[in-house]
């Protein structure tokens, strides 16, 4: 019998993930806030439900992937959330890049509903988790871990077990500062190799011979090769917005960590300040 699995955010990664468990012969309900997303997610087999709590209802694994902290307790708790419909033994996976703290809050509410929470956030894009080859951290409890497992191997080729809660979601904001980083570090390369006349194939192709130039950061390169006027359309500014956003929001929250850890990461504020730039958003007086 396969596991029955429940999906809520389907946004650009969730959208993603989601649309793998239904092709990969598991039973599917999802639920987001924008039409379109919940049908084309509907077209990988997935069935759509009225909301979280019927999500709660009717899966024994479920997906969170909404955009922050306080949607997370809002799909959660509440008398319509997860917690207060799903069956005892129900395992919940927190994708969302969130605050340790908030990961324990809502570990601590799901017990009192026999319901068990990971963190799970993900990497490697959305296009790999398109292609169910999205890279897992979770962390949590390992009986609910096995339990998962049918969930995250549908959408995952490496999942990576970091222990006790907590720890996926702070490997997950270590890694999306090393992303970032290295995303200004590709951008300025790029840009001072195009100022001094060379063609960015050439810069790509020597980058990728010298290992500096990873897949990853060859896709976010590759906005930089679009017109200009494509660029700066509305659809593709809301696209670029949405992730700077969501950047400056895990960084921003690494700072918070790096301050209660005792450390400096000034290269990271810089980075976090600059992010319309990196992410190419054309604000006022960006350019």
């Amino acid at each position: 019998m396969s596991t029955r699995c429940g999906f809520i955010g389907l946004g650009i990664m969730g959208k993603a993930l989601a649309g793998n468990l239904a092709p990969k012969g598991l039973s599917v309900a999802v639920y987001d806030l924008v039409e379109e997303a919940i049908r084309a997610v509907e077209e990988t087999g997935a069935r759509a439900v009225g909301g979280p709590g019927e999500v709660g209802a009717e899966a024994e694994v479920i997906g969170v992937c909404v955009p922050a902290d306080s949607h997370v307790r809002d799909v959660l708790m509440g008398a319509d959330g997860v917690f207060a419909h799903a069956a005892q033994g129900t395992v919940v996976c927190i994708h969302s890049t969130v605050h340790p703290e908030t990961v324990a809050e809502m570990s601590e509410a799901g017990a009192e509903h026999g319901v068990d929470v990971l963190e799970v956030p993900v990497a490697g894009g959305p296009l790999r988790a398109a292609e169910g080859n999205a890279f897992y951290m979770v962390a949590g409890d390992e009986g609910a871990f096995e339990k998962a497992r049918p969930y995250l191997d549908a959408a995952a080729s490496k999942v990576l077990y970091a222990g006790e809660l907590g720890n996926a979601s702070k490997l997950k904001l270590a890694v999306n500062v090393l992303t970032n980083l290295s995303f200004a570090a590709a951008l300025e390369a790029c840009e001072l190799a195009k100022a001094m006349g060379l063609p960015q194939e050439l810069f790509e192709e020597a980058g990728q011979e010298t290992t500096m130039l990873n897949p990853l950061l060859l896709q976010y390169l590759s906005s930089k090769k679009m017109p200009k006027d494509a660029l700066r359309s509305d659809p593709m500014q809301a696209h670029l917005r949405g992730r700077m956003e969501i950047a400056q929001k895990d960084l921003s929250l690494a700072l918070e960590m790096a301050l209660a850890s005792g450390i400096s990461m000034p290269v990271t504020g810089l980075v976090t300040q600059n992010a319309a730039r990196v992410y190419g958003v054309d604000d006022d007086g960006l350019r």
